[in-house]
């Protein structure tokens, strides 16, 4: 299995890397989004890899930490949910926040990420929620109205979910919980 790449980003396009090692092998690695926005081209990287044999062929599959390599492996493991499909989900929300999301089954969220059906996103909690079940947030019903108040106060989504799960504490009201991820919010 190859565990890890490291070498110079030869080329990228789109989320499909070409890294080149000191012994002058070229691997095509496909990674996550924010992955392939952080490298630059002719920089050097190392990348947490996955090696993924299937009837459709080899593809490399490259993280920049172990955590979305960690979830990534999870995914894959949902029936019915292949390696391009677990991708998407990790180019579209950080690796916490999903976790938090399977955690405290928080179908509603997941359904939201484009390509994730609701009944998918129920599999997902389903087959993964006692895997992360430590990282949840207990109130799901003060985590939705804060999300919304963030939401309707004109923050994208993202943004908002990530101020509410970094300030989350158990026991906090919804408007404590607001007011702490708007802080959060004007501190970036």
């Amino acid at each position: 299995m190859i565990a890890g790449i490291s070498g110079r980003v030869l080329k990228k396009s789109g989320n499909v890397l070409l890294v080149e090692t000191k012994s002058g092998v070229v691997f095509e690695i496909v990674c996550d989004v924010q992955t392939s926005e952080e490298v630059k081209e002719g920089e050097e990287c190392f990348l947490h890899t996955f090696l993924n044999v299937s009837q459709d062929g080899i593809t490399l599959y490259g993280f920049s930490n172990e955590r979305k390599k960690e979830l990534f492996l999870s995914l894959t493991k949902v029936s019915r949910l292949g390696p391009k499909t677990a991708l998407k989900i990790i180019s579209n929300e950080d690796a916490e926040t999903l976790v938090t999301m399977i955690a405290s089954q928080d179908v509603e969220g997941l359904s939201k990420l484009p390509g994730i059906s609701k009944k998918t996103a129920e599999r997902i909690v389903m087959e993964l929620k006692d895997e992360f079940e430590s990282a949840g947030i207990k109130d799901m019903r003060i985590y939705h109205e804060s999300l919304e108040a963030l939401v309707s106060l004109g923050y994208p989504e993202k943004q908002a979910r990530e101020a509410v799960k970094h300030v989350y504490r158990e026991g906090m009201k919804t408007s404590e919980l607001i007011k702490e991820a708007l802080k959060f919010l004007s501190q970036r």
